[in-house]
């Protein structure tokens, strides 16, 4: 495994002591919408594990206590820390070389401070929009703002959309010194979605693969696949899956099952994950995103999905016994504490209300703070 002493500061919150600007609280969770070699890849667990564990840092409230409380999760709950930039890209500052928005750039090193020092990172930007339908938005002072001419009229293969975003990889990669990189979030997606852009978004890859590569030769790159969109369109998913993973080292999955199984972890095949493995024999495998709620899905998501700390834990059980059979290399946990202050806060006020639900209740902490069983098995194994 890489020795990770060099990072540049611990998790401990004194590290860093300002409060952050107005406004940069809102996280990405609101965004919640729905070459080929690999060198060697970094990041085993501890005894028989050949996997670090981890959790992305959204969080359960819009203060800086429940990013803190994220990040205390991360620390003792994971060897894994996940940075997960999917709110747009900086297009005319990482083309041009100039600095980005000082509220931006703040955030990036705030985050970077709270990585705990010894975990493994993986790191994930993508330049496909959170509805996964087009270009990513444009990343300023906010998330998701809307692109400025001329990048509102550009495809993925216009010449200063792959520069840039190329530039921004090796930016981020420099923050975060990350073991993992994913160039793209459920790319899959955007096949179906718009498959008039599929083309130019895989000249992009070519490109931009090639540019990262050319500086760092041995980090890991890869796109992640949405495992339940796969199989929802299995007849026409094949090809353009099959072209992506010819550009990455790790076959890295997204998996929110629970609504394509009725809230049943028993009725997943057995073979939900080594199918997927299986599509670029040889390579390793991990788990980019996963959850599975502990109270049932219900309004004002559109069908009501029954779920309990049981089904969660079961859950759980089965990701982690797949991670073993497949010897993965990472598996993250998509939320580390159930939203509902953020819930009642905010986001059930918003427009994509519904779609936001899907989510609430998936942490293996409740709403507030008590671990749940599924945290039980999910420690044995990291201790294991």
């Amino acid at each position: 495994m890489k020795r990770l002493s060099g990072r540049l500061s611990s998790w401990t919150p004194a590290l860093h002591s300002s409060t952050p600007p107005a406004g940069i609280l809102i996280l990405a969770l609101c965004g919640l919408v729905f070459l080929t070699s690999c060198g060697d890849i970094v990041g085993e667990g501890a005894g028989s594990r050949t996997y670090v564990m981890g959790f992305t840092a959204f969080v359960h409230a819009k203060t800086e206590a429940a990013i803190l409380d994220a990040w205390d999760v991360i620390a003792i709950n994971g060897d894994l820390a996940v940075i997960h930039e999917d709110g747009g890209i900086p297009w005319q500052e990482a083309l041009d070389g100039t600095p980005y928005d000082a509220s931006y750039a703040w955030w990036l090193d705030y985050v970077q401070s709270l990585v705990p020092t010894g975990h493994a990172v993986y790191l994930a930007v993508t330049p496909i929009s959170s509805s996964r339908d087009g270009l990513a938005l444009y990343r300023s002072a906010g998330a998701d703002e809307p692109l400025p001419p001329p990048w509102n009229t550009y495809t993925f293969d216009e010449p200063d959309v792959m520069e840039a975003f190329a530039n921004h990889c090796l930016n981020m990669i420099a923050i975060y010194d990350p073991d993992y990189f994913a160039f793209a979030i459920e790319a899959n997606m955007l096949a179906e979605l718009s498959p008039g852009e599929w083309q130019a978004f895989m000249t992009l890859v070519d490109q931009v693969c090639a540019d990262i590569k050319s500086v760092h030769p041995f980090l890991p790159i890869f796109a992640t696949i949405q495992a339940d969109y796969y199989y929802d369109h299995a007849g026409s998913q094949i090809a353009p899956v099959s072209e992506l993973l010819f550009y990455c080292d790790i076959v890295a999955v997204s998996s929110y099952a629970f609504g394509r199984f009725d809230g049943d972890p028993g009725a997943i095949p057995g073979d939900y994950f080594a199918a997927l493995a299986d599509l670029s024999p040889g390579k390793p495998f991990a788990i980019a995103e996963t959850a599975w709620p502990a109270e049932p899905v219900d309004d004002p998501y559109p069908v009501y999905i029954p779920a309990t700390e049981a089904t969660q834990q079961d859950y759980v059980e089965r990701l982690l016994a797949d991670c073993d059979e497949l010897s993965a290399a990472f598996v993250c946990w998509f939320l580390t504490r159930d939203f509902d202050d953020y819930w009642e806060s905010d986001f059930q006020y918003f427009p994509n209300a519904g779609t936001i639900r899907y989510w609430k209740d998936c942490g293996l902490y409740d709403g507030v703070g008590v671990g749940r069983p599924a945290l039980t098995s999910w420690v044995e194994t990291l201790e294991s």
